[in-house]
């Protein structure tokens, strides 16, 4: 898996690179983590070239500790569940 951070089309919201990876023969998925920039830590599986996405979302690919970090910033108390994604505890209401 690779960790890729993107902004997103419009800010903190907007259209995403996922369809475009899918398109290009790799599999993506977004996390709950976009921070006030409007960038996200998403997801790939697959040989994907990144340079061949859209400029518009500005695609990095991160480490799993800049991943974590970044989530961090976000929320806190961060860890990766068994597939390797980033996952948070509930809330406490």
């Amino acid at each position: 898996m690779k960790y890729l951070k993107w902004k997103l089309s419009n800010g903190v919201w907007g259209t995403h690179p996922v369809e475009a990876i899918t398109a290009a023969g790799g599999r993506a998925a977004t996390s709950c983590y976009v921070n006030a920039d409007g960038y996200r830590i998403g997801y790939a599986w697959g040989d994907i070239d990144l340079t061949a996405l859209s400029a518009d979302w500005d695609i990095t690919e991160v480490t799993q500790a800049q991943a974590k970090n970044f989530a961090k910033n976000i929320w806190g108390d961060v860890d990766f569940a068994n597939d390797g994604t980033l996952t948070s505890p509930e809330p406490s209401p």
